[in-house]
């Protein structure tokens, strides 16, 4: 599987987790999410909820994250945390 591939089934991933996180279903703000979307500012997600998030992607896509690397700028955007997770992901096993 391609980087951009893999990349693209962890954004998939976040679309479908992101609604459990925020605890609002299937919103037309969740519909309407890209990847230039920003986790804190227009989505409301703490730093907590956002490592909440990136464990549930975790879960669900059965790979293994080394969230002690993560930085601010990794939780900026949806964007962002998806390349941070797919070029810091490792399949588990």
């Amino acid at each position: 599987m391609t980087g951009s591939a893999f990349r693209a089934q962890v954004m998939e991933s976040i679309h479908v987790v992101l609604p459990t996180v925020l605890a609002c279903g299937a919103d037309d703000a969740v519909l309407e999410l890209s990847e230039h979307t920003r986790l804190m500012e227009d989505l409301g997600l703490t730093s907590t909820a956002t490592l909440e998030l990136v464990l549930r992607v975790e879960e669900s896509m059965d790979i293994q994250i080394d969230v002690e690397e993560i930085g601010p700028a990794d939780m900026a955007s949806i964007g962002a945390l998806a390349d941070f997770v797919a070029g810091h992901a490792v399949v588990a096993s």
